[in-house]
């Protein structure tokens, strides 16, 4: 009997054995994700880039003197345009008056000596020596009497006077941000035309040139929008911001626009061809500010790291995949990199 119980149990662990390795071998069958797709087009875009600028003049001067002195005589007010090579201001006139009186007892012995000179009766050290002296009293007085009369090297508006009239100068630095901080008496501004300067990202920097055309419209002027050129861009970079300084150049007959306006600019850069898929098509990695594409190879996804160029509607310009590769654009949310799919 117990012989029969022991084979009855052998039996019974060979059969458990024999179905436990039958469930063990069978295959699995990977499990697949349903999405939608849409190829990626190439379409011809025009973008533009927009960024914000100040008006400044399109020239600007402190004018002053080389010499500390005494404001005689203011000769325009505030707000008057003037000319270039006006009078626009007298410095008190007693050291230019000395200067004078000595150039013009230098000139009597200099008019002597050339005299002696033409009859051999002094040396041409000691004539040397006097047209020396002569000369240099001569350029003395030119010098002073241009620190005497300040006039207007470009034509222009005067917009401020640092010093008032007989007040004395004294080399005061103007410390008005954003404007010119050199020493002077009267601040003068070509206001026609005026320059929008506006700081642009370095992975822009290839996409302008001189010549181009911008539009401004500013906070101040807003029913009026103004057409302009680039006329410069900076050559270095900040090591800060990593932008580069343009200069767009807007005409202003009637200077409605004023230095220190705030503006908006447009620049419609010249149209190529990107890339574009549906808006849905962009995964953004949860907790980042990075964007990924599924994109699909047979029935496998392939995750790619992408950035978005330009916006148009429900469409978006990416980097990274090529006209007609196949995006996932419902079911994302279940993708991994490597992630069978079955395409709906």
């Amino acid at each position: 009997m117990e012989t029969k119980i022991l084979l009855l149990s052998a039996a019974m662990i060979l059969t458990s054995c024999s179905g436990q390795k039958d469930v063990n071998t069978t295959p699995k069958i990977p499990e697949t994700v349903p999405v939608k797709v849409a190829k990626a087009e190439e379409k011809s875009y025009s973008r533009s880039l927009e960024l914000s600028g100040t008006a400044f003049a399109d020239r600007e001067a402190n004018l002053g003197s080389a010499l500390p002195g005494r404001v005689e005589k203011i000769y325009y007010p505030e707000g008057s345009h003037v000319r270039k090579g006006d009078l626009l201001v007298s410095m008190s006139g007693e050291l230019y008056t000395q200067t004078l009186v000595e150039f013009k007892t230098i000139e009597k012995d200099f008019e002597r000596v050339s005299r002696l000179n033409d009859k051999g009766s002094v040396t041409p050290q000691e004539y040397d020596h006097v047209k020396a002296l002569y000369e240099a009293s001569r350029s003395k007085v030119e010098m002073m009497r241009k620190n005497a009369e300040i006039v207007a090297p470009f034509s222009g508006t005067i917009v401020e006077y640092l010093v008032n009239e007989g007040e004395n100068y004294f080399f005061n630095i103007n410390l008005d941000p954003g404007y010119s901080s050199t020493s002077g008496i009267l601040r003068l501004m070509k206001l026609d035309p005026v320059t929008v300067e506006t700081e642009i990202n370095e992975k822009d920097i290839s996409l302008v040139r001189k010549g181009q055309n911008a539009i401004v419209i500013f906070d101040a002027i807003s029913d009026t929008p103004f057409t302009g050129k680039i006329t410069y861009i900076k050559p270095a970079l900040s090591a800060l911001t990593h932008t580069a300084t343009i200069k767009i150049a807007i005409s202003n007959p009637g200077e409605i626009i004023k230095p220190g306006m705030y503006g908006h600019v447009k620049i419609q850069l010249d149209p190529g061809k990107l890339v574009f898929v549906p808006l849905n098509a962009i995964y953004r990695q949860p907790g980042t500010s990075e964007d990924y594409l599924f994109k699909v190879e047979g029935n496998i996804v392939k995750k790619l790291r992408t950035e978005r160029l330009a916006t148009d509607n429900a469409f978006v310009a990416v980097s990274g995949i090529t006209p007609g590769e196949k995006v996932v654009v419902y079911g994302k949310e279940k993708l991994s990199d490597g992630t069978l799919v079955e395409l709906k």
